[in-house]
């Protein structure tokens, strides 16, 4: 079984449909705590950094508990261990991974930025705000033209770039003014995408 600590964000619901999709056995641990609080001290035996989500495998077979943070890090892990949402073809694997760094360096973190600058912060922070919110609105331009051309991300099939996109297409775009209204392609492959019951199952998961 493995044990998933998450908290009911946009990362924690990557990794409950990584692992719906996955088709792996887990118990969601949910984390309570204020906005800003550091984590228990125990818990960064499991995850360094102190960010969540982390997992921990205690699945029958395995000679120790594996823990794994970092939700790119868990995509791979959860992939390797079901053998799905892992495209078999050399280039559609390629493009899977090429898109997943597309979110994970480059549109979450503004994205994660951009909700400091302008819910969190004491101070008038407009100009970054300004430039974080290019750098996002470029990534999702990206993303538009090749999601013009296919179905997912990865190519025909939906793959572990799509699961790692999809919670913020329901969640922090919406701060972006306009939401995915600027983006059609975008908002049908969210649709496609959000139709699937292990999302659907995985953004239910991460709540509660």
């Amino acid at each position: 079984m493995i044990e998933l600590y998450c908290v009911p964000t946009a990362n924690g619901q990557k990794a409950t449909i990584l692992l719906e999709e996955g088709g792996l056995p887990y118990r969601a641990i949910h984390v309570v705590r204020a906005v800003g609080a550091p984590p228990p001290p125990s818990y960064l035996d499991i995850s360094p950094m102190g960010k969540y989500p982390a997992l921990v495998d205690r699945s029958p077979g395995l000679a120790h508990p594996v823990t794994v943070f970092g939700t790119l890090a868990i995509a791979l892990f959860i992939c390797e261990r079901s053998q799905k949402m892992l495209p078999a073809d050399l280039e559609a694997r390629a493009s899977a991974w090429s898109w997943a760094s597309v979110v994970a360096t480059d549109f979450s973190p503004m994205m994660g930025v951009q909700y400091f600058t302008t819910l969190r912060a004491r101070s008038d922070l407009s100009e970054a705000t300004d430039y974080v919110e290019a750098e996002a609105r470029r990534a999702l331009q990206a993303m538009e033209r090749r999601l013009s051309e296919c179905e997912y991300l990865a190519g025909p099939a939906f793959s572990f770039a799509d699961a790692l996109a999809y919670p913020l297409a329901v969640t922090s775009i919406q701060r972006l003014a306009g939401g995915l209204s600027p983006y059609p392609a975008l908002a049908r492959w969210r649709d496609r995408v959000g139709a699937r019951p292990g999302v659907v199952a995985g953004m239910a998961a991460a709540q509660g």
